[in-house]
């Protein structure tokens, strides 16, 4: 193939830390406060909770921040571990994150369709699908002014998110404040709410990992990575505490618990009915800014995966302002036809343990290599290793178990759907290799 291949290196260490911030934070940080305070009505445990969540952070973002900076490649973890165990299991990984991320930018772009009709956006006469399929066009054709204009509008999109919320907690603040409950409950009704607490507060830091799919456009990759996703994780985990903080300056962890929306009640309490409009606009930046850096990671890992060869290799072109733009067009359309085939629920429920799973696979791969390639120059070692990353991968084992417990039959369903794409692509390769085999054989 032509130079047409290659990414472009244009992207600076401010981006990295929008890329994380602006994947992770979403709509979860004001709706588990609320699931949270069911576990307890102790402000101190609550808030001990979120700092937990952070720390599970930060040790799985230690094996992503040894590989990424080790390996800087477009297509992240199937990079790692098509370089760990061979292009075979490379390929079925490769489909496997697709998968997942495909189905990831379906489902935010219903969610921000959901929004913009909760803001009267189209008169009633589009749903969420046609708005979300809309949305998809608007950052499609953002994105191909250009890789610098791509991360400009992140680090944009980004900031804003984090000045609505600083805007949102300096308003709680101001308040006279909930009256404090003089002996709170640390245990509220047994241990199972803990571990429900747990998990959703998780759920509020995924996201960060999607960074590695820049590796070939972040500049200084070895050293931006790691300072990235390490700052980026202790920067979301203050926010996450102060918006937690003042949430339970508002309101006790008891009007906190159950509530579906607890900073929308927060917020209510303070502009009334116009609190639902602002708690609704925050959500059409957040996920809007959630969406545009997953169709641009998504690209990169279906880049990546055709310019290996196991997609067609005409989804590898990059235009000159450094757009995938072939690969950016197949998922938008991929994630367009599930909206309007209503298939995204169901791909997205196949897809919790199957991100889980690979998370898991991510940190094995850190040991495979580190074995298998000691040599290979890291300009970032994990502290503390191999206990760490052990630790590391026991905690995502444990996960990966639970989600798959709680929901077994979507589970099992999105190992089959991976099963069913890797036999095909094996057995297009085997037929192609035989075909070029033959060919070769019966040339004079």
């Amino acid at each position: 193939m032509r130079r047409s291949n290659h990414l472009l290196r244009v992207l600076g260490i401010v981006f990295a830390f929008a890329a994380v911030i602006g994947s992770v934070i979403g709509q979860g940080i004001l709706r588990a406060p609320g699931v949270v305070a069911e576990a307890s009505s102790s402000p101190a445990i609550i808030i001990g909770l979120w700092i937990v969540g952070a720390i599970i952070a930060l040790l799985t973002a230690l094996a992503f921040a040894e590989l990424g900076a080790a390996l800087p490649k477009a297509g992240g973890m199937y990079a790692f571990v098509t370089r760990a165990f061979g292009e075979r299991t490379g390929a079925v990984v490769g489909i496997a994150v697709l998968i997942v991320m495909i189905s990831s930018v379906a489902i935010l772009a219903f969610v921000i369709g959901e929004f913009l009709v909760r803001l009267g956006v189209g008169g009633g006469k589009f749903g969420p699908g046609a708005l979300g399929m809309m949305t998809l066009v608007l950052f499609f054709l953002m994105n191909l002014f250009g890789t610098k204009v791509s991360g400009i509008t992140q680090i944009a999109l980004s900031a804003l998110k984090c000045l609505v919320l600083f805007a949102l907690v300096a308003a709680f603040f101001v308040q006279p404040g909930a009256v404090a409950v003089a002996e709170p409950a640390v245990v509220r009704t047994g241990w199972l709410p803990f571990g429900v607490a747990i998990l959703v507060i998780i759920g509020t830091y995924n996201g960060y990992a999607d960074l590695v799919f820049y590796g070939e456009e972040i500049k200084n990759p070895g050293r931006s990575i790691p300072r990235a996703l390490f700052g980026g994780i202790i920067g979301i985990a203050a926010i996450y505490l102060l918006v937690n903080l003042a949430m339970l300056h508002m309101l006790t962890p008891d009007q906190m618990a159950g509530s579906e929306f607890a900073a929308a009640d927060a917020a209510g309490q303070i502009f009334g009915p116009n609190g639902d409009l602002i708690i609704t606009g925050f959500g059409i930046v957040s996920i809007g800014a959630i969406t545009n850096l997953s169709l641009m990671s998504t690209s990169r890992g279906v880049f990546a995966v055709a310019r290996a060869g196991v997609l067609p290799k005409s989804l590898a072109y990059v235009s000159k302002r450094g757009v995938p733009i072939s690969a950016m067009a197949v998922v938008s359309l991929t994630a367009a036809a599930f909206l309007v085939s209503g298939s995204y629920l169901t791909l997205s429920s196949t897809s919790i343990a199957l991100n889980q799973f690979l998370m898991a696979m991510a940190i094995g791969t850190l040991f495979m290599l580190r074995r298998k390639e000691p040599e290979l120059k890291r300009p970032y070692l994990v502290p503390l290793y191999p206990w760490s990353i052990i630790l590391a991968l026991l905690i995502n084992v444990a996960l990966f178990v639970v989600f798959f417990l709680q929901d077994p039959y979507y589970s099992i369903l999105g190992f089959v759907i991976v099963a069913v794409l890797s036999g095909i692509y094996f057995l297009i390769s085997t037929f192609r290799g035989a075909n070029t085999e033959t060919a070769d054989a019966q040339e004079p």
